[in-house]
């Protein structure tokens, strides 16, 4: 094939080819191709050519055939700019007919060869000629007779016999997959990802490696890192007897390495075991990245067909940046901006587990990150009640005001009907580091009967168990498996990094000295707000503060002043000791004074029996305040 055709491309380590024109996979493969890996024969066709084929405009199918021997079966795989776009499935085994089924039955036997023609027919009668995946019983297997049954079912539903030209076939599939990114769920689907509404799509057409037959025949996947925490763990699976991905989707795949409890890739096919090892090495120091392998097998013989960019958690998106700058594969200043900062805030607090099974009952907004789990109170002083048995619990409110904060404080997580962004909850539990969900109004808050029913119709209770998770709004039934914060060493190495060449100071919020020890442990350069009304929020410090509010007389209100002065400013000193030549910035007080008092009437009658006062007195100086 000439090279002069910037449409239709053999990839070999020179083909005139990039990812902005011909898509992510068809620049990996290439990359793939220069380091000497056992890559399939692959033809490359640009996104122009795909916006063609949409079009109505072919191009030369011959073309891309004489790129191949003959009789080659064939692939063809989505190949957009970024691969985390996705794209249509890929379909294998594109040249299959009856005289290549005749053919293979020698080969590889009677039951490999139907496999492959079964598995073409079906992929082509349901992803080409969009005919219904339930008229195939993919449960009874792959076998002669399943292959008759799929040909008949074919014929049946077109009323015409499956396809034998190869030409035909290689061309009714580029049509399908380059309609299908065209489609309005495609498209919606890419741009959740982040993809523009015009992203385009190139294809790439491939050599089958024969993963079913005679001895080590199958498919599999390979990386060298565990995609949940990103240390160096040896991860993936092997199935075999199988083609592409089902090695993701197989019950009986084999361990990668040789294990006590079952069979292994690594006993099975030792010299493609310890090939695929170097070949991740290699990937990882010429790539600079750590690489899934796509891989087959046939007969002992390995075949890499893709190599994709390993997916990652945000714990392990951070160790991996760590590790290839210290092995000095990328530089630091480039390991900082793999990193997207919102990740960092995740890694803060605890996350449920990427594998964890989730029962979500609802969302709302993810107001402050981490997840909890708890059993479910309607008041502060169930929270305080909670805490105190060393239970936790998550606050349930239709909004919070000032005199929930205590039990904002002894709450593990918090949820409320209403509330934005920037609502009292939001604002208070980003300042506690306490996972909080608000707005969530698909649910229905009955605090008074002491009900919340989730948008399915199931009511919970106090003392039921719900999960918040504030890094994306999701409220859950039950107690998911959950991940510890990674304050690690990796997690302090980039922070450091990240001092070495910032140009900006990071001060804290802390309103109390518990509040800048937090601060200094993460490095802050001081306190950037003190809230100094935060300061009485404590139950002794409250009803001190109340009785200053509550005096008739300037003395009765001196003395309560006198109380109150060494508790603020045994903070103050605290403070100041705790950030040393650090900056700290003081607000007096900003809230008017009837936030200091209970809203409900419940904690209206606790504080004139705390007092001493009629319950009358107490309400009239309550509303009174309101209204400044």
């Amino acid at each position: 094939m000439q090279q002069d055709d910037p449409d239709i491309t053999l990839i070999t380590a020179t083909a005139p080819l990039s990812a902005p024109t011909h898509g992510g996979r068809a620049k990996c493969l290439q990359r793939l191709i220069r380091l000497d890996l056992p890559v399939p024969c692959t033809v490359a066709l640009s996104f122009d050519a795909v916006q063609a084929i949409v079009a109505g405009n072919m191009p030369d199918i011959q073309t891309i055939l004489d790129a191949f021997e003959g009789g080659d079966l064939l692939c063809v795989r989505p190949s957009s700019e970024d691969p985390d776009w996705g794209g249509p499935g890929a379909i294998l085994n594109i040249g299959m007919n009856d005289n290549r089924y005749q053919a293979l039955r020698s080969q590889l036997g009677p039951e490999a060869a139907a496999g492959l023609y079964t598995r073409f027919v079906q992929s082509y009668a349901v992803h080409v000629a969009r005919l219904d995946p339930d008229m195939f019983d993919t449960s009874a297997g792959f076998g002669p007779q399943e292959l008759a049954q799929a040909l008949q079912a074919y014929e049946a539903e077109t009323e015409e016999e499956f396809p034998q030209d190869p030409a035909v076939q290689l061309a009714e599939v580029l049509r399908s997959m380059a309609r299908a990114w065209e489609g309005v769920s495609a498209r919606l689907l890419r741009q959740a990802k982040g993809a523009p509404a015009d992203a385009k799509l190139g294809l790439v057409v491939q050599k089958m490696a024969l993963s079913l037959g005679q001895g080590a025949s199958g498919s599999g996947v390979f990386q060298m890192v565990s995609s949940v925490t990103g240390l160096p763990k040896l991860t993936g699976r092997y199935f075999n007897q199988s083609q592409g991905r089902e090695a993701l989707q197989g019950e009986e795949t084999l361990y990668l390495e040789r294990d006590p409890r079952g069979p292994s890739l690594e006993d099975l096919a030792p010299e493609a075991f310890e090939a695929l090892k170097r070949h991740s090495v290699l990937m990882r120091s010429r790539l600079r990245e750590e690489m899934q392998i796509e891989f087959m097998l046939q007969d002992g013989k390995l075949r890499i067909l893709d190599g994709v960019r390993v997916q990652r958690s945000s714990r392990a998106a951070v160790r991996i940046a760590v590790a290839l700058a210290t092995d000095k594969i990328i530089p630091r200043e480039e390991a900082l901006m793999r990193i997207d900062p919102r990740a960092l805030n995740e890694l803060l607090h605890r996350q449920i587990a990427p594998n964890a099974e989730r029962d979500q009952l609802g969302l709302g907004i993810a107001a402050s990150p981490g997840a909890a789990t708890g059993r479910i109170v309607f008041t502060a002083a169930e929270a305080q009640a909670s805490a105190a048995r060393n239970e936790a619990c998550v606050l349930v409110r239709r909004e919070t005001s000032p005199e929930d904060i205590r039990g904002m404080h002894a709450a593990s997580a918090v949820l409320t009907e209403r509330g934005g962004m920037s609502s009292h909850a939001a604002v208070i539990a980003r300042g506690l580091g306490l996972p909080c969900v608000v707005g969530a109004n698909s649910f229905r808050f009955q605090t008074r009967l002491n009900l919340l029913t989730a948008p399915d119709g199931r009511v919970f209770k106090p003392g039921d168990i719900i999960t918040v998770d504030g890094s994306n709004g999701a409220v859950l039934a039950g107690a998911p498996e959950m991940m510890e914060a990674a304050l690690d060493d990796a997690f302090q190495t980039l922070l450091n990094w990240a001092d070495a060449v910032r140009d900006i100071d990071v001060r804290a919020n802390a309103d109390t000295p518990a509040d800048a020890r937090t601060a200094k442990h993460f490095k802050a350069q001081g306190i950037g707000l003190c809230r100094t009304e935060h300061m009485f929020i404590e139950q002794n410090r409250l009803t001190v503060m109340r009785e200053m509010i509550f005096a008739d007389s300037p003395e009765d209100r001196r003395s309560a002043l006198e109380l109150l002065l060494p508790m603020q400013r045994s903070d103050f000193i605290e403070l100041f000791r705790i950030m040393q030549d650090k900056p700290v910035c003081i607000r007096l007080f900003d809230p008017p004074l009837h936030e200091f008092l209970p809203a409900s009437r419940a904690g209206v009658r606790d504080l004139a029996e705390a007092l001493g006062l009629p319950l009358s007195d107490v309400i009239r100086r309550v509303e009174a305040l309101s209204e400044y």
